[in-house]
C-alpha cells in the first residue's frame, strides 16, 4: 500500500470543486484501495455508479461498471462480473471511448482466464492490445502484455511469461502505478517459482508482503506465495505456518483463489508428509471452492493430485477417475485454437516490433540528417567568408610574407572544405539520399573538366598528367556525370597528392558491350609511395590511410575512397587496385553506362566560360543578412563585372518589398534569414505581376542537400550556388541564366513526372514473407490498403483545407504503417515527415507540396497494386 499516494487522492477528492471531479477522484481513490481492501472498493464502485447516473455523468457510470466487473472478479464472482462488464461495454460503445473498452476487454479477459476459457480469454486481450497501440496508450498496452504473461503461464511457457512481464516491469514502473506493480510482483513470483528460481520468486513475494499491511488481499496473495515456495524448497514448518496465515485472511476478505491455493499447497505438503487424510481433505475442499466458482484449470490441477494420492493408497478406481477427469480438462483447457490465436498475437507483435524499429531506424536517419544538414550550414556560411576574402585579397598585388600567409589560408580553408564535403556526402550515401541520375553526357567532355581541375596541382608539383582517350569511345551516354567526376577526381587527386615525381594517367577504353550497355573502364595509374599489402585490403573502409605516418604527412579524412567505392556500388560498377610500396597504384573502375541514341553535338552541352561577355551595368539585388558573406558577394561581383548595380535586402521581407519596386536582371538570395526566408519570399516575387515575377532567382545557400535542393527549385527559383562558392561556378550561373537555360519549376516537375511513369514505388516482399507467399492472403492485405489508404488520404486532405494539423497528423500516422507494409519508401511517399511537420506545426508551408506528391505517388501504387491482385 503507498500510503503517501492513498493521501493524496484522498486530499484531491475532499478538495475537488463538483460533483463529476468528486466522482472522477472517487474512482482513483477505488482504483488504489482495491488492492489492499477489496470490499471497500467494490463499495466504492457502485457508489461511483450510483452517482454517475444521478447527475448523467456517462463516462464516470462506465468507468464504475468496470471498477465494480474487476472487484467481482476478485470476489470470484465470475457470471455477474461478466454482465456488469457488458453494462460497462455498451456505455464505452455509446460514448465511442476507446481506452475505456480497452480496460474493459482487459477486465472480460481476466475472467475468461480464471474459466479457463483461454482462448475467450486471449480473443479479449488481443482486442485490447489493439485499440491500445492505436491509442499509443503505452500504460494500458503493457496492461495487455502483463495479461499475454498470465496466459503463457497458464500454458506452462514460462520463458515467455518471463519475457513479456519483464517488458512490463519498466512500464508500470516508470508510471509508478503501485497496483499494477503489486500484481506484476506476484506474477513474477509465480512465473521464477515455476521455474525452479525459488530464491528469485521469494524476493518478489516478500515484496509485496514487506509493502502491505496484514489483513489485505496483496499481504494475503504474498505471504500465499512465500507459503508454496517454502514448500518447495522443504521447509514445511514456515511453509504451513504462511499457508495457514494466507488462507484465514483470504476466508475473512473472500478472496477464491488465494483460499484455492492454500489449501492446494496444504494438500500437497500434507501428501509429501504421508498424512494421507488430512492431504485428502485439503485437496476435496480447494475442489469444491474451485468447482463451485467454475475454475477449471484449478480443477484440473486438484485432480491430478487426487489421481496421485488415491494411488498411493491403492484406491485404483479413484485414482483412475481422477486422472480421467484431468486428462478430460486439459483438453479441454490447451485447445489448438488457443495456441494459434496466441501464435497469431505474437506473429503480429513481432511486426509491430519490425516496424517500430524501422521507424525509429528512419528517425534516427533523419535527426541524423538534420544534423549533417546543421552543420553544413553552421560551418559553410562563416568558410564562404574566410576563402571568399582570401580570394579577393589574392587578386590584389602582394609580396613576400603576405602572400605567402595568403596562400597559407587559402590552402588550409580548401583543406577544410574537403574534408566537410567528404563526411556530408558519405553520410548522404548512408542515409540513403543519393540517387544515380540518367542523364545525357559526353565522357570526354567529363574529362577535360578533370584535366582544367587538376592539372595546375599536377604542374606545382612538376609531375605529368595526362588523360588517353580510346579513339573508338563514342562521345555521348546516359549516365550520372557529376557522381563520375566525383570518383575521378577522388581518385586522380589522390593519385597527384601521393605522387613527388613521373606522372599520373587517366586511361579510358571499352571492355565489353552488352546490347546498348558500354562498359566502359576508366584506369588511374601513379608512380606514386604506392601502398602496402597490409593495407590493400582495407583501403575502401571508412577513415582508413595507409598507416598514421601518411595522415600526418598528407592530410585528409580517408573518406576519398569509401565515397568512390560506394559510389561505383550504387552505379553498379566495380572498382579495384593493385599497388606495390615506392612503385606506384592503378586503381580500375569499371562502369556499365548506356548508350546515348543521340551521338550529335549539342550546344547546350558546352559550359559557359568566363571569357563570355556579360552585359554591363546588371541590376542586381543582393539578399543576405550575414555582414561578411554579403562583403564577399558583392567584392566578387564587383571584381568579375562591368558597373554592376547591386541592392541589398536583409531578409526576405525586405526582398520582397524591392522586387516589387524594381525589376531586376537576376537575384541572389540566401535561405536561412530573420523574418521571412528565402524560400518564402521566392514564392512570393513569383506571384508578382510579370515581367518582375520572372526574374531569375539562384539561391545563395551552406544547406546542399539534395532534398534541399528540390525544394529550393520547387519554390520557383532557378538554380543555386553552394557556400562557399567558387567565383568560377558563380558567373557561369549567372551566364546561363542571363543565356536563357535556367532551370525551373515546370521543368522540375516534368522531370519527376517523368520519373514517376518508369519508377515502381511498391515492393511486396515483405509481404509475401508474412503471408507465406499464399495469393489469397496476399489480395486480402492489398485490398484492404486499397480500400483504407483512399480514405485516409482524403482525410489528410480535408485537414490540409481546414488548416487542422492535428487531423493531417492522425491521418499521416494511420497510413504510414500500412504504406510501409506495401513497400513504399519514405524517400518516396515523404509520409514520415508530413506527420512530423503536421505534429510539431513547423515549416507548414512544405506541407502542400508533399501532400501533393503523396497523393500522385498513391494514384500510381494504386495502379500498380489492383495490377498485382
Amino acid at each position: 500500500m503507498d500510503i503517501n499516494k492513498l493521501h493524496q487522492l484522498e486530499d484531491a477528492y475532499e478538495h475537488a470543486i463538483d460533483e463529476k471531479e468528486k466522482i472522477s477522484a472517487l474512482i482513483e481513490l477505488a482504483l488504489e484501495t482495491r488492492s489492499f481492501d477489496l470490499p471497500k472498493a467494490t463499495v466504492m464502485a457502485e457508489e461511483v455508479i450510483q452517482r454517475a447516473q444521478q447527475i448523467n455523468f456517462t463516462l464516470g457510470e462506465g468507468r464504475g461498471y468496470n471498477l465494480l466487473g474487476f472487484c467481482l472478479w476478485l470476489h470470484g464472482d465470475y457470471d455477474e462480473g461478466l454482465a456488469i462488464l457488458n453494462k460497462a461495454e455498451k456505455v464505452a460503445i455509446k460514448i465511442q471511448n476507446q481506452s475505456l473498452l480497452a480496460r474493459i476487454f482487459i477486465n472480460y479477459g481476466n475472467i475468461y482466464r480464471d474459466l479457463a476459457q483461454l482462448s475467450t480469454a486471449l480473443k479479449y486481450y488481443e482486442n485490447a492490445l489493439v485499440i491500445t497501440e492505436k491509442l499509443e496508450d503505452h500504460l494500458s498496452q503493457s496492461v495487455c502484455l502483463f495479461s499475454l504473461a498470465n496466459i503463457h503461464y497458464d500454458l506452462y511457457d514460462y520463458e515467455s511469461a518471463l519475457d513479456y512481464a519483464l517488458k512490463s516491469l519498466a512500464i508500470f514502473r516508470s508510471f509508478n502505478d503501485s497496483v499494477r506493480l503489486l500484481q506484476l510482483n506476484n506474477t513474477l513470483g509465480n512465473i521464477y517459482f515455476k521455474m525452479d528460481d525459488y530464491e528469485e520468486a521469494l524476493t518478489y513475494f516478500k515484496q509485496n508482503a514487506d509493502q502491505n499491511e496484514p489483513d489485505t488481499l496483496a499481504y494475503a496473495t504474498a505471504i500465499s506465495g512465500m507459503g508454496k515456495v517454502y514448500y518447495k524448497m522443504h521447509n514445511f514448518k514456515d511453509a504451513e505456518n504462511h499457508l495457514q496465515d494466507a488462507l484465514l485472511q483470504s476466508e475473512l476478505l473472500q478472496h477464491v483463489e488465494v483460499q484455492i491455493i492454500c489449501k492446494f499447497y496444504l494438500g500437497r505438503l500434507k501428501l509429501d508428509l504421508n498424512a494421507f487424510e488430512e492431504a485428502r481433505e485439503h485437496f476435496e475442499a480447494a475442489l469444491a471452492l474451485a468447482s463451485d466458482y467454475n475454475r477449471k484449470h484449478d480443477v484440473m490441477s486438484i485432480h491430478e493430485l487426487l489421481s496421485n494420492l488415491f494411488d498411493k493408497t491403492n484406491d485404483i478406481p479413484k485414482a483412475f477417475y481422477h486422472l480421467k477427469q484431468y486428462e478430460q480438462l486439459k483438453e479441454e483447457i490447451f485447445s489448438q485454437a488457443t495456441f494459434n490465436r496466441l501464435k497469431n498475437i505474437q506473429i503480429r507483435q513481432e511486426i509491430e516490433l519490425a516496424q517500430k524499429e524501422k521507424e525509429v531506424a528512419e528517425k534516427t536517419a533523419n535527426l541524423k540528417q538534420q544534423f549533417m544538414a546543421n552543420m553544413s550550414h553552421e560551418i559553410r556560411t562563416p568558410m564562404n567568408a574566410i576563402l571568399g576574402m582570401t580570394n579577393l585579397l589574392l587578386s590584389k598585388e602582394h609580396y613576400g610574407e603576405e602572400l605567402k600567409y595568403l596562400k597559407s589560408i587559402q590552402q588550409s580553408a580548401n583543406n577544410l572544405l574537403v574534408i566537410i564535403n567528404d563526411i556530408l556526402d558519405l553520410s548522404k550515401i548512408e542515409a540513403g539520399k543519393i540517387i544515380i541520375e540518367h542523364t545525357r553526357f559526353s565522357i570526354p567532355q567529363c574529362l577535360g573538366y578533370i584535366q582544367d581541375m587538376l592539372s595546375f596541382k599536377a604542374q606545382e608539383k612538376q609531375i605529368d598528367f595526362e588523360i588517353q582517350i580510346d579513339p573508338a569511345l563514342p562521345a555521348y551516354y546516359n549516365g550520372d556525370p557529376t557522381r563520375i567526376n566525383q570518383v575521378l577526381i577522388n581518385l586522380a587527386g589522390n593519385a597527384i597528392k601521393f605522387t613527388e615525381k613521373g606522372y599520373v594517367k587517366i586511361k579510358v577504353g571499352i571492355e565489353k558491350i552488352v546490347a546498348s550497355t558500354y562498359f566502359i573502364v576508366f584506369e588511374i595509374i601513379d608512380t606514386g609511395i604506392g601502398i602496402s599489402k597490409e593495407y590493400l585490403d582495407s583501403i575502401f573502409d571508412s577513415f582508413t590511410q595507409a598507416g598514421t605516418d601518411v595522415t600526418r604527412k598528407f592530410g585528409g579524412t580517408g573518406l576519398g575512397l569509401t565515397i568512390s567505392k560506394q559510389l561505383v556500388d550504387l552505379m553498379k560498377g566495380q572498382i579495384s587496385v593493385e599497388s606495390e610500396l615506392a612503385k606506384g597504384t592503378t586503381f580500375k573502375v569499371l562502369l556499365p553506362i548506356e548508350l546515348s541514341a543521340d551521338q550529335t553535338h549539342n550546344v547546350k552541352d558546352e559550359e559557359y566560360t568566363l571569357s563570355e561577355v556579360l552585359p554591363s551595368a546588371l541590376q542586381i539585388l543582393l539578399v543576405e543578412d550575414n555582414e561578411f558573406n554579403k562583403m564577399v558577394a558583392e567584392d566578387t561581383l564587383k571584381l568579375f563585372l562591368t558597373n554592376p548595380q547591386i541592392d541589398f535586402a536583409v531578409n526576405g521581407e525586405i526582398a520582397f518589398e524591392r522586387a516589387k519596386e524594381k525589376c531586376y536582371d537576376f537575384i541572389l538570395m540566401d535561405i536561412q534569414m530573420p523574418k521571412m526566408d528565402g524560400v518564402t519570399a521566392t514564392k512570393l516575387i513569383r506571384k508578382l505581376p510579370i515581367p518582375n515575377s520572372q526574374v531569375p532567382i539562384i539561391a545563395m545557400t551552406a544547406n546542399v542537400f539534395e532534398e534541399d535542393i528540390k525544394h529550393y527549385l520547387a519554390s520557383g527559383m532557378n538554380d543555386y550556388i553552394s557556400k562557399p562558392f567558387e567565383i568560377k561556378v558563380l558567373i557561369q550561373k549567372i551566364s546561363k541564366l542571363l543565356h536563357g537555360v535556367a532551370i525551373n519549376e515546370q521543368s522540375v516537375a516534368q522531370v519527376e513526372e517523368q520519373q514517376s511513369v518508369s519508377k515502381t514505388y511498391t515492393n511486396l516482399d515483405f509481404l509475401k514473407q508474412f503471408t507465406n507467399n499464399d495469393q489469397q492472403k496476399l489480395n486480402k492485405y492489398i485490398g484492404m490498403f486499397l480500400e483504407n489508404a483512399p480514405k485516409l488520404l482524403s482525410r489528410l486532405e480535408l485537414g490540409m483545407e481546414k488548416l487542422d494539423y492535428e487531423e493531417v497528423k492522425i491521418a499521416a500516422h494511420s497510413l504510414k504503417p500500412q504504406m510501409s507494409y506495401m513497400g513504399i519508401d519514405e524517400e518516396v511517399s515523404h509520409i514520415l515527415m508530413i506527420e512530423q511537420l503536421a505534429g510539431t506545426q513547423t515549416h507548414t508551408e512544405q506541407l502542400p507540396n508533399l501532400v501533393a506528391n503523396l497523393n500522385r505517388v498513391c494514384n500510381q501504387v494504386y495502379a500498380e497494386l489492383n495490377q498485382k491482385k
